[in-house]
Formats: C-alpha cells, sequence, structure tokens
C-alpha cells in the first residue's frame, strides 16, 4: 500500500519531528508538571488525536489537487523544502532550555473526573490543530508521502498518521511518566538540549535537500 522508500523517508522525518522539543511537547509537559500523570497522559492523547485528523485531511484533500494540477507537485515541494530549512535554522537556533511550568486549569486538581479528563484532552486537541508547525508540515510536506498509485489515499494518509501519533505517544509518554515520577526534580540539561537540538537542524537541512532533488513518481 505504501512505497517503501518514502515510507522510510517518512519515518526519519517523523523520528526527528518526534524528537525535537514543540508546542505539543512543551504542553503536555507543562501539564504534567502542574497537574499530574494523568493529566498529561490525557492532554497527550489530544495531541496526536489532532495528528491523525490532519493527515486524513491533508492527505486526501491536497494529494487530490496534486493530480488534478501535476504543477502543484512542484509547488508543495518548493513548500517542503522552505518548511524544512526553516526547521533546520529554527532547531540551531534554539536555546538550551525550555519553559514548562503552567498554571493547574481552575477548579481542577488532577485528571480526575470526566469533566477535567475532557477538558485535557480538549486542550491537546485544539492546541495540535491550531499549531503552525503542525499545519505547516502536513499541508507542505506530508502529502508528498502519498502514493495514488499505490492505493486508497485516505488508507495511506490514515497509517501515516497514526504511524506518527503512535511514534509520539512513545517517546513524549515516556517523558510524561517521567516528568510525573519526579515532578519536584524540574532541571532540564542546557547540554543535551542544545545537542539534541543541533542534530535536529542537521538532520531537516538532509531532509530538505533530498526533498529538493526528488522528482515526482
Amino acid at each position: 500500500m505504501l512505497d517503501p522508500e518514502g515510507f522510510q523517508l517518512f519515518l526519519a522525518t517523523a523520528v526527528v519531528l518526534v524528537l525535537s522539543p514543540g508546542p505539543d511537547t512543551l504542553l503536555v509537559l507543562s501539564r504534567t508538571l502542574a497537574s499530574g500523570t494523568g493529566a498529561g497522559l490525557l492532554t497527550l492523547l489530544g495531541t496526536q488525536t489532532g495528528n491523525v485528523v490532519h493527515s486524513v485531511l491533508a492527505g486526501v484533500g491536497v494529494s487530490t489537487l496534486v493530480l488534478a494540477f501535476p504543477s502543484a507537485w512542484m509547488a508543495l515541494k518548493a513548500a517542503g523544502v522552505a518548511y524544512l530549512l526553516w526547521l533546520a535554522v529554527q532547531a540551531w537556533r534554539a536555546a538550551g532550555h525550555a519553559t514548562l511550568s503552567a498554571p493547574p486549569p481552575a477548579g481542577a486538581g488532577g485528571a480526575g473526573g470526566a469533566g477535567g479528563a475532557g477538558r485535557f484532552f480538549l486542550q491537546g486537541l485544539l492546541n495540535n490543530l491550531a499549531n503552525p508547525k503542525m499545519i505547516a508540515f502536513f499541508l507542505a510536506l506530508f502529502p508528498q508521502f502519498i502514493r495514488p498509485d499505490q492505493g486508497s489515499v485516505a488508507a495511506q494518509s490514515l497509517l501515516l498518521g497514526a504511524t506518527l501519533a503512535g511514534m509520539a505517544v512513545l517517546w513524549i509518554g515516556a517523558m510524561t511518566l517521567a516528568a510525573g515520577r519526579f515532578r519536584s526534580v524540574v532541571a532540564a540539561d542546557p547540554r543535551f538540549l542544545r545537542l539534541a537540538n543541533r542534530l535536529a537542524a542537521a538532520t531537516f537541512a538532509g531532509l530538505a535537500l533530498r526533498l529538493a532533488v526528488q522528482r515526482q513518481t
């Protein structure tokens, strides 16, 4: 169903996206530190539900546009290269620290209760759906991993979106559990974050170069 080479490239891109701290990661960790592990995990579930929604909408809608207008592929390719280079610059310039504090939601001391649970999930979902970086990724880059000649576009989009969401749940979920366990010891290592950001910048730049020389199939 999926092009093997394209799927490998998608996995490489997804790994970098998941490992690079972003608004979703910071929201999940801040909610964990402010309201507990349960609240963090519910927020994480909301963010990754947003990724699946993004993937299906972008894959079906934009891939259809590319089929109807071949020149649109070149425009998306240029946008994808520019987006990756922008991510590389931002990652390289990123500071070696992150602010993880956030006030607990009014009237909620944790994730207990249906109201609190729904609120945490909704916060994560809306944060992801309104995240400009994720919108740019799914509109400019994601459709280029879809191959209409390989089968259902909707199925491919759902599979890729679920893959990205699953990877994020595993990685950010582990961080959430660790943050919840050591809420009293919140001391991010600037050296580790700086190294992670530099590696992410180099990877994004490499992906941009590969995409720039890629031809439409």
